[in-house]
């Protein structure tokens, strides 16, 4: 049996070479020993035979799941936001902070689920596992390099001799960054229930975390105190092809809805009056909106150069109630569709806003925090793609 191998890392950032190495090994199943911001890792894709051999070497309770680490916050399709857990991770990540979020369609496999169903999740700010996390672009799990009972690896040299304890071979890689300073644990906030639950404190303040979620709850407050102003302003009326005297009502979501989403909501609106249609009623949302937040500086140039504007946009979360207003659901990209799929349980339809417009495409890039010229892009590729979803809802249409 060959031993584990020794990638070293002493200038605090993975080489390309290597970077790419690593993403290799973790997609083909892999495991991988890493630094994170407190301790060294352990960890692979949540797949089920990286997960399997994982259990295996740290000889895991079953009943005790494995945390994920996300590569970004858009990075776990199928768990449920609250607005608590929103806000919190706006806030506080990249940090330490862990959340557990719900997984009502069951889809992470066990390993990584609770008993309570929840899936752990946190964004790591340590330099090399994000490196790591941006190669792979998927979520890696994350458990100590230590044998039961013995103290987590600290260094590089510890996480070898601790994967070499446990009887690991050549299929796990070690990143030896060196020595990590003295930090203290991830607070844990269990997001699975009505209210939050502080289940460790960790190197977050309790205090300073139920404050952030009174500030949410509040926001939401005035967010639906808003609400019937707001779907005055959204209402354009248009009719479906098969129900000429129902309204037909279309939800855009995206990740902020500070982008694409409400591009899309403003462009249906102008060009559905523009066609003489009525009946449609258009609103956006986002999977991990921030309540309130205005639209962005590109955004609001690209629309505004075709006259329209998004001055008065203030972000929506998506939430049960929105999905229960739609008829038609188009999201812009798979991770938002998994996300509205184990929301909405059944509610609501819903589809890419591409495949609805018959776009091969797969789906609409986000343009935040890219230049003007992006953001002109992205506005000219949901122009072309409402008219088509026009075109399926506009009678006698093929609907």
């Amino acid at each position: 049996m060959s031993a584990p191998r020794i990638i070293r890392c002493r200038s605090g950032r993975l080489p390309a070479r290597e970077l790419r190495e690593v993403g290799r090994h973790l997609r083909s199943g892999g495991l991988l020993g890493y630094p994170t911001e407190t301790v060294y890792g352990l960890g692979g894709l949540a797949e089920a035979e990286p997960l399997r051999e994982l259990a295996a070497l740290k000889r895991r309770d079953p009943d005790k799941p494995f945390l994920l680490l996300l590569p970004d916050p858009q990075g776990p399709p199928g768990l449920v936001w609250n607005r608590c857990a929103r806000r919190l991770a706006e806030r506080l990540w990249p940090g330490p902070l862990t959340l557990v979020l719900p997984d009502p369609g069951r889809a992470y496999p066990a390993q990584v689920r609770g008993g309570t169903g929840g899936v752990a999740v946190r964004m790591s700010p340590a330099p090399v596992a994000r490196q790591i996390l941006y190669e792979v672009g998927a979520p890696v799990t994350s458990t100590s390099a230590n044998p039961p009972g013995r103290a987590p690896a600290r260094s590089g040299k510890e996480a070898w001799a601790a994967v070499r304890a446990l009887g690991a071979d050549e299929r796990l890689w070690v990143v030896d960054a060196g020595e990590l300073p003295p930090a203290p644990t991830s607070t844990i906030v269990d997001c699975t229930g009505r209210d939050p639950v502080v289940l460790r404190a960790g190197a977050l303040d309790p205090a300073h975390i139920r404050e952030i979620c009174r500030q949410a709850e509040e926001d939401a407050d005035v967010d639906d105190r808003r609400s019937d102003a707001r779907e005055e302003d959204a209402e354009v009326e248009d009719v479906r092809p098969d129900t000429a005297t129902k309204a037909t009502r279309v939800l855009y979501v995206c990740t902020g809805n500070t982008c694409r989403s409400p591009m899309a909501e403003v462009l249906t609106r102008a060009r559905a009056a523009r066609r003489g249609l009525s009946g449609l009623r258009v609103r956006s949302a986002g999977t991990m909106a921030y309540e309130g937040s205005p639209a962005s500086a590109g955004a609001r140039t690209a629309v505004g150069e075709r006259g329209l504007e998004l001055d008065r946009h203030a972000a929506r979360v998506l939430g049960e109630d929105e999905l229960e207003w739609a008829d038609l659901v188009l999201v812009m990209s798979p991770s938002h569709l998994a996300a509205v799929e184990a929301l909405s349980r059944g509610r609501c339809y819903a589809e890419m806003i591409t495949e609805f417009a018959g776009d091969v495409s797969g789906g609409v890039a986000d343009p935040f925090g890219g230049s003007d010229d992006r953001y002109r892009d992205t506005c000219v590729q949901l122009e072309r793609l409402v008219e088509a979803v026009l075109d399926r809802l506009e009678p006698g249409t093929d609907g």
